[in-house]
């Protein structure tokens, strides 16, 4: 979804994130969420949450009877978490520390409109790293911007999309950039994709890969 390079903007006022993303998604942010907590999370998982924002997803998957552990690199964003998702537990932590959180201790990693942040290098380590985290089988659960597989969305997509990730480079000095190679990057990492669905034309998709590495 090529509005999301709005996000660098409405993350410096956590207020308005929630309902600028429900906008600029056209409400299908929501409807993910609400798909990823129903669906991909039983009650007593434990979960990480890799950028976990204001903690709406956090709460969803509390509400679950998940254990939550969620991180973000924005203190502002982590007061609103802790105070949308009390029964969560959040810190201040990069997506590229992760290793730091130990081995084979989650069922799920869920990441939703924060991997699009991560330069290719990054990306392929955290994608690295998350396999070592989760236990056998756990699952990695993806929901962010991706290059639409047909070309006229993909010239569509880049018109949109290049005048907004300008204004927000020399707003922010940062921008979101869609998942090149996703599933290959996915698989190379030992996980094995069991569900792919897009939204939003092409350019928004929820990716759901299981970890096949030994623990």
């Amino acid at each position: 979804m090529s509005t999301l390079v709005y996000m660098r903007m409405l993350e410096q006022t956590p207020t308005k994130y929630d309902r600028g993303m429900r906008i600029l998604t056209f409400g299908c942010i929501d409807r993910i969420k609400r798909e990823i907590a129903s669906t991909w999370i039983e009650p007593g998982q434990d979960v990480l949450e890799i950028g976990c924002g204001t903690g709406s997803l956090a709460a969803l998957m509390t509400r679950r009877g998940a254990r939550v552990l969620g991180i973000d690199i924005s203190e502002n964003m982590l007061a609103a978490a802790r105070s949308n998702a009390p029964d969560a537990e959040f810190i201040h932590m990069t997506a590229t520390e992760i290793n730091k959180l130990g081995e084979d201790r989650f069922d799920r990693i869920v990441a939703t409109l924060s991997f699009s942040e991560l330069s290719e290098d990054e990306l392929d380590l955290v994608l690295r790293v998350s396999s070592v985290l989760l236990k056998r089988r756990g699952k990695l659960v993806v929901a962010d911007e991706v290059p639409p597989s047909r070309w006229w969305r993909r010239v569509l997509a880049r018109l949109v999309r290049w005048p907004l990730a300008s204004l927000t480079f020399l707003l922010t000095q940062n921008t979101t950039r869609a998942l090149k190679m996703y599933d290959i990057r996915v698989e190379r990492a030992g996980f094995r994709i069991v569900h792919h669905k897009v939204h939003l034309l092409g350019t928004l998709a929820l990716i759901v890969a299981e970890n096949t590495n030994d623990s």
